[in-house]
C-alpha cells in the first residue's frame, strides 16, 4: 500500500508539473516550529501522548502559481513508553525510548488552486507535497537514573551475529514524506501557513524494537536488562523465552512533523501587482 500510494502520487505530481508551470518565478526562505510524533511497535494504535518539540528551516522555489520546489532541514524529538497503552501486552512488556531526529528533505509541493503572493484574487490555497528524506536517529533508554544508547548494546542480538544472526541496524535511513498543508498570502511578501508531514520509513528500529527476545547469556546482562523491562512490572520476566515475540517485525516506523510556518518571498524580476 505504501509503494501503490507514493507511486499514484508521484504520477499525479510530475503529470501536472509541466501543464501549470509558469514564466512567473519566486523563492522563498521560511522556518517551521511544531511538534513530531512517532508510530510503530510501542505506539501502533497512533496515539498522541509522545509529542515532542520540532523545528526546522527550508528553502522554497516556486516555478508557477502551482507547483514548488522545497529544500529543508528539521529537527524533532520523539519518544514513547508502553504504559501509554491499554492494551495488556505493552503495558507487560514496560519499554519506553527516546530518540532525536536529524532531517533533509526535499519536497515538490503542488498548490489545489492558483497561488500568488501579493495577488487579491490568488492568497489562499491547501496543498499536497511529496519527497525523499534522509534522516538520523538515536533510540535510548533510560535505567536507574543513566540513558544506554540502545543500538550499541544490540538489545535484540544485532551485536552477536554469529549466535542471532541479526546485524546493527543503520542509525542514518532514507525516508518519504507525504504530507498536506495549507498557506496563505499575510502582507507585501510574508506568508504563513501550516503542515501535516507523514515520514514513511525503511527500519523498524526507529524505537529499538522489531523482533523477538534474544537469550540473555547471548547479548549481557546489561543488553537483557534493557530487552525485557518486564520484570519492573509484577510478574515474573516475559523475555526468558529464547524466540519470544518482542515487536511487529512486518510493518516498519513511522514519525510526523506537524507544525506552522512563515516564509519571506524574493521574486524573481518584477514584483506581482497587488
Amino acid at each position: 500500500m505504501q509503494k501503490i500510494l507514493c507511486s499514484i502520487i508521484a504520477l499525479g505530481l510530475l503529470s501536472t508539473l509541466t501543464l501549470f508551470a509558469q514564466p512567473q518565478q519566486y523563492q522563498e526562505y521560511g522556518f517551521w516550529l511544531g511538534s513530531s510524533n512517532y508510530f510503530g511497535d510501542l505506539n501502533n494504535e497512533y496515539g498522541f501522548q509522545g509529542l515532542r518539540p520540532a523545528g526546522g528551516a527550508f528553502y522554497k522555489y516556486s516555478v508557477g502559481p502551482y507547483i514548488a520546489f522545497k529544500g529543508g532541514l528539521s529537527l524533532g524529538n520523539v519518544a514513547y513508553k508502553d504504559s501509554n497503552s491499554e492494551n495488556p501486552f505493552p503495558e507487560r512488556r514496560n519499554l519506553s525510548f527516546r530518540s532525536r531526529i536529524v532531517e533533509a528533505s526535499a519536497h515538490v509541493e503542488f498548490n489545489f488552486t492558483k497561488y500568488i503572493p501579493g495577488s487579491k484574487n490568488h492568497f489562499f490555497t491547501p496543498y499536497l507535497s511529496l519527497g525523499i528524506s534522509v534522516f538520523n536517529f538515536k533510540p535510548q533508554t533510560q535505567f536507574e537514573g543513566t540513558w544506554y544508547n540502545l543500538r550499541d548494546l544490540g538489545t535484540e542480538g544485532q551485536q552477536n551475529s554469529d549466535f542471532t544472526g541479526m546485524q546493527p541496524y543503520k542509525l542514518t535511513q532514507p525516508a518519504i514524506p507525504i504530507g498536506v498543508g495549507l498557506k496563505y498570502w499575510v502582507h507585501d511578501r510574508w506568508n504563513v501557513g501550516m503542515e501535516a508531514n507523514y515520514r514513511f520509513t525503511f527500519t523498524d528500529y526507529l524505537d529499538d524494537v522489531s523482533g523477538t527476545y534474544v537469550n540473555p547469556n547471548v547479548i549481557g546482562a546489561l543488553a537483557a536488562t534493557l530487552a525485557d523491562r518486564s520484570t519492573e512490572i509484577q510478574g515474573p520476566a516475559i523475555g526468558t523465552e529464547n524466540g519470544r515475540q518482542r515487536g511487529d517485525s512486518v510493518s516498519n516506523d513511522a514519525y510526523l512533523f506537524i507544525g506552522i510556518f512563515v516564509t519571506y518571498t524574493i521574486y524573481k524580476g518584477n514584483c506581482p501587482k497587488k
